[in-house]
């Protein structure tokens, strides 16, 4: 009997501190795991967010290359030479046009990069020029591409429209091996009089444009993008499998049946975290100067996704062996507790002994616990059933910039909560207070300097027989997470080249402006600004010369508006001024005030360009009234735009006002 009670003790004695140890330390466990699978989550947000916006600008750059070469007049007077010929014609005049061409292309090639191959099509499908990174035939035509899909495609679009192929195994070089992965990009090319002359197709080096992608460069995650039939169109990579062109769910099932189900969001997988989104190219290209975009059946829209291992509790512990050190030691000596306790009876001297070396140990422990609790990565505090700070970490202590013989038992935190956030705190606090025992809250500590701190704050109850205790609270400071939040929404909302807003930030700030307009009842006008022959400087001294122009009129405009109008760029040369608080007649004072600072202000663009420096150019401007009940900006847009058609059509450089 004695033995068995000795062994039943030495049982409970076990049993015991383990399970006390384990109810400690899940809920820390699962806390930190859970903020980092959050925090894995943002970092898959920001990713996708950042590789969705590069592979846009990289095709919209590409789509705008096209249409912009298609126009150039050296080539419609090219094919305007072959149209009626059955045979190649090479006079004097068509070789030196073709010379020029062939020098144009190889320019573009080799400057843009992007590209595997440049061609010049007429309307019976023979190739007149071509440009490619292997070497072509000496004299062209030398593919006929009266049976292609890209030359078909393109020959029964409009002008400035295009036709995009879906990411395929391309050929460059007279002997057609497959080399890389590229895509067609293709436009019809049309004469001064509207006729049809042929067809300028562009081949893209898609793995080259993807090889830029954060995914690649960075090697943060696995990125996905298939077509809408769940195609792999990313390229394959040195090392990787082949998997271009099979199907998405044969190696992720899952994630293809989430990004197929929605247009985008985040989704937890088993062992991974995907964050996606979907992008039709042939709506979704206002970004572009394109005005109609068609691809091959069944291609669009493209899915493109993130994927990123979910953290898990073994992969926590194998990044730091520090921690399953301590939770065994931990585990160890609340065991070490037990037996302890259970062979008293059997050593006296030897318990004294031990008791003496145990008391040394907890010491040790609890003044690393109180180090780690006071120097830990995140705030810890305790508050009393009014809000006292009963408790505080040194952490938060040198966040606030106070030390703790001024704020324990002397402040209520709400005090150090700014204003604009102190009812989000209030209705976390009263959570804890309440039957739910748990709250949290996102707000603003206002330091001791002035400056104010963005935190998280998740707090539980600490609950007795007797009722409330306290609640003991872990703050995460915020700060980088904002200041990437606010990063990303100023890079959405401006135009990279000339600093402006953009169209999404004209029509935000519009939104505002006609509510406020309703509720006022004061007028709101608009200017719709175009810039005059701008294609002509372009052709004429090349496009960074138009950029620069650009951006001289931007500077302008900034310096002759008035404070609190908004400037916007729409796209291209195309500009919109939103006149807060404006009637038609002051609205037309500013805007004849613009036209003729750009009339008398000539754009800085280099003596490389022009002998003296400066390049004259001039505005086309439309004005209108947002009227009493339009709800977006849409409307009024229009009429500007026709204003400023009527301003074109009477000889450019003149303000026209357009009535609602």
């Amino acid at each position: 009997m004695i033995i068995k009670a000795f062994w039943a003790r030495l049982t409970v004695a076990v049993l015991l501190p383990v399970s006390l140890v384990t109810l400690t330390l899940t809920p820390i466990v699962v806390s930190h795991l859970e903020e980092r699978v959050d925090g894995t989550r943002r970092s898959a947000e920001a990713l996708l967010a950042s590789e969705y916006d590069l592979l846009l600008r990289g095709m919209n750059e590409s789509f705008n290359q096209v249409l912009a070469t298609a126009e150039y007049p050296l080539l419609r007077r090219f094919l305007s030479r072959q149209d009626a010929a059955e045979t190649p014609t090479w006079g004097l005049a068509a070789q030196s046009d073709w010379e020029q061409l062939e020098a144009l292309f190889d320019t573009l090639l080799t400057h843009f990069g992007r590209y595997t191959r440049l061609a010049v099509v007429d309307t019976e499908g023979r190739e007149w020029v071509a440009t490619s990174t292997v070497p072509l035939l000496p004299r062209p035509p030398v593919v006929d591409h009266g049976t292609s899909t890209a030359f078909l495609q393109a020959m029964a679009l409009q002008a400035r429209d295009l036709y995009v192929s879906s990411p395929h195994l391309g050929a460059s070089g007279a002997e057609q091996t497959p080399v890389t992965t590229v895509i067609d990009i293709a436009t019809p090319i049309v004469g001064d009089q509207g006729e049809r002359l042929g067809v300028l197709l562009f081949t893209l080096d898609w793995s080259r444009l993807t090889a830029s992608l954060p995914h690649a460069r960075e090697s943060r995650g696995e990125a996905l993008l298939a077509g809408a039939q769940g195609r792999w169109l990313l390229p394959d990579t040195d090392g990787q499998e082949a998997r271009f062109g099979q199907p998405v769910a044969t190696h992720w099932p899952a994630a293809w049946s989430a990004m197929s189900d929605r247009n985008q969001g985040t989704v937890t997988l088993e062992n991974h975290l995907l964050a996606f989104r979907s992008h039709d190219l042939r709506t979704q290209h206002y970004r572009s100067q394109a005005g109609t975009i068609i691809s091959d059946p069944g291609t669009q829209p493209w899915r493109l996704g993130i994927l990123m291992l979910r953290p898990t509790l073994w992969g926590l512990l194998k990044e730091n062996p520090v921690q399953p050190l301590a939770i065994a030691l931990v585990y160890l000596l609340s065991v070490a507790f037990g037996l302890f306790w259970v062979l008293s009876n059997h050593r006296l001297r030897g318990l004294r002994q031990r008791a003496l070396l145990f008391s040394r140990e907890a010491r040790q422990y609890a003044n690393e616990v109180q180090d780690l609790y006071e120097h830990a990565p995140c705030g810890y505090h305790s508050l009393d059933s009014d809000g006292r700070v009963i408790k505080i970490n040194r952490t938060e202590l040198e966040w606030l910039g106070y030390r703790a013989d001024e704020v324990i038992e002397k402040r209520r935190y709400r005090d150090f909560v700014t204003p604009e956030t102190r009812a989000a705190f209030d209705a976390a606090f009263r959570q804890v207070l309440g039957e739910g025992q748990e709250g949290s809250a996102e707000c603003e500590l206002q330091c001791r300097d002035g400056t104010r701190l963005p935190v998280a704050i998740q707090a539980t109850a600490q609950v007795t027989d007797d009722g409330f205790q306290y609640s003991r609270a872990m703050v995460f400071d915020l700060s980088e997470r904002k200041a990437l939040e606010e990063r990303l929404e100023r890079q959405a909302l401006a135009d990279p080249l000339t600093g402006l807003g953009n169209r999404r930030a004209l029509e935000d700030q519009a939104a505002m402006e006609i509510a406020r307009a309703e509720r006022s009842g004061a007028p709101l006008s608009l200017i719709a600004v175009d810039l005059d022959h701008f294609k002509r400087i372009n052709d004429t001294y090349g496009h960074d010369v138009g950029d620069m122009v650009l951006q001289a009129f931007a500077k302008l405009a900034r310096q002759v508006l008035r404070d609190g109008d908004v400037l916007c760029r729409m796209g291209g040369e195309e500009f919109a001024v939103l006149l807060p608080d404006t009637h038609r007649e002051q609205a037309l004072q500013v805007a004849e005030r613009l036209r003729e600072a750009v009339a008398t202000t000539p754009a800085q663009v280099g003596q490389d360009a022009t002998e003296d420096g400066t390049l004259a150019y001039t505005a086309s401007l439309g004005v209108t009234l947002v009227c009493a009940g339009e709800t977006t900006l849409k409307p009024a847009i229009k009429r500007a735009d026709q204003g400023l058609y009527a301003a074109k059509e009477t000889g450019r450089n003149r303000v026209e006002w357009e009535e609602a």
